[in-house]
């Protein structure tokens, strides 16, 4: 950490100890609620019940400290909700309590305990803020079981790893994954290397939201009734493994998402996006979030959140949101599209935002976008959103996924069972 950067935390760490002090009260009050805190280490084997004193916290007096620590703490605060940090906050009270009791002379007393706490002591307070693992956390490794997912080639970065089933034990797999996550089928692994759960799961949304725009349309939303496997795994130790509940992580798609060499260096993209501050990775980064959110949802309501994964990498400029928005998709695609047509897709778009419709198929104006254009707006929107997404993000290095129908595509159409040409009015192309 530059000098900078040390002075920065250690002024945060003192206002954040500042107003702990001052949210602990030693008398009962309207607007107080009763707090249990350690007084000294538990001896080994002894309840912590039993070494605890009571306070009385303001719990309104936390949220001052929780906005200054998620505005200016750690980065992967982003990830954690106000009501989240303000827990770590009680908790870290909770277990350095211990320091202020230390000098207290009687335990009770009036007013809050920034009242009655000595320079000295405050000064230690806020040393052990700035070394807690809220300051410092220690990065974890958090193993996502991914059902649909075929490792060819066991991808890995600074951030994340894609492997093989049995590349996470040496071998092992079997045997762990019956321990841990029973009769469910694993078919690769997505491990993360993040600050806190919450850090890991907005990771595996990135990753996974990639992912998803490797598969072509038909392929990424047809579901079936197979069952994906939920939860994770944590390795908080190197020798510890502790499992946790969660939903699915990908939808229960036919097709398996195929990993092998190819695909590294357009993967090797995404640890920028996930570690860089900067406004474009940012961007990035939210739009592939976007984008991995709705692939879980129906038809009807997945557009939406796909518009909005269009609006964070190009509607965020100061010309307003349709500038920006028609101006980023023709750089991006370099193609002739139809501005009156874009402009009625968004103008769908806008229906959907601004109240006028719940889903995607009631806006007043699906129908005659469609008549219009002889063209499903749904399809449009995907086929959009999918291809500004890969060039505007990941360029020509891009990899798309083999369609594992090819050959049977190909019979049927020689047979004449399908038809060997189509003429689709869509927006654009959904390949290259």
């Amino acid at each position: 950490m530059s000098e900078p950067e040390e002075s920065a935390h250690q002024r945060l760490a003192e206002d954040i100890v500042s107003c702990l002090l001052n949210a602990y009260f030693g008398k009962r009050a309207p607007d107080r609620m009763v707090e249990e805190v350690l007084y000294r280490a538990v001896p080994l084997g002894g309840l912590e019940r039993n070494y605890t004193v009571r306070l009385f916290l303001k719990p309104t007096a936390l949220i001052a400290p929780a906005i200054m620590l998620r505005g200016k703490g750690p980065s992967y605060l982003a990830s954690h909700s106000m009501n989240n940090i303000m827990e770590m906050l009680r908790k870290f009270v909770y277990r350095h309590f211990p320091i202020i009791w230390k000098e207290m002379i009687t335990e009770e007393f009036d007013g809050s305990l920034y009242e009655i706490v000595s320079d000295d002591c405050r000064l230690i307070f806020i040393d052990a803020l700035k070394t807690s693992t809220i300051f410092k956390p220690r990065m974890e490794y958090i193993a996502f079981p991914i059902t649909p997912l075929i490792v060819n080639e066991d991808f890995e970065c600074e951030n994340f790893s894609l492997i093989d089933v049995h590349s996470l034990t040496n071998g092992n797999a079997d045997s762990l994954c019956k321990e841990y996550l029973g009769d469910k089928e694993v078919g690769g692994w997505l491990i993360t290397k993040a600050a806190s759960v919450e850090a890991a799961k907005r990771e595996r949304c990135v990753v996974l939201g990639a992912l998803a725009l490797a598969m072509d349309q038909q392929h990424r939303h047809v579901f079936t009734l197979r069952k994906v496997v939920s939860g994770f795994l944590r390795f908080p130790t190197p020798h510890s493994i502790s499992t946790n509940t969660s939903n699915p992580h990908t939808p229960p798609i036919g097709s398996p998402i195929t990993i092998g060499n190819l695909d590294h260096t357009w993967l090797n993209k995404l640890p920028v996006i996930l570690s860089s501050s900067s406004p474009l990775s940012k961007r990035q980064g939210k739009a592939l979030e976007y984008y991995y959110r709705a692939w879980f949802m129906d038809e009807s309501d997945r557009c939406f959140l796909l518009f909005m994964a269009l609006d964070a990498i190009f509607g965020q400029g100061r010309g307003g949101f349709a500038v920006g928005m028609k101006s980023g998709i023709r750089e991006t695609l370099n193609e002739n599209i139809d501005e009156k047509r874009l402009d009625a897709l968004l103008g769908i778009r806008n229906t959907m935002l601004h109240g006028g419709a719940p889903h995607l198929f009631a806006s007043s104006k699906y129908l005659k976008y469609a008549q219009q254009y002889s063209s499903d707006p749904s399809t449009d929107t995907q086929l959009l959103a999918a291809k500004c997404l890969r060039r505007h993000i990941f360029g020509d290095d891009f990899r798309c996924q083999d369609n594992p129908d090819a050959e049977v595509l190909q019979r049927a159409k020689a047979q004449g069972l399908i038809p060997s040409e189509t003429n689709f009015n869509s927006i654009v192309s959904e390949w290259p």
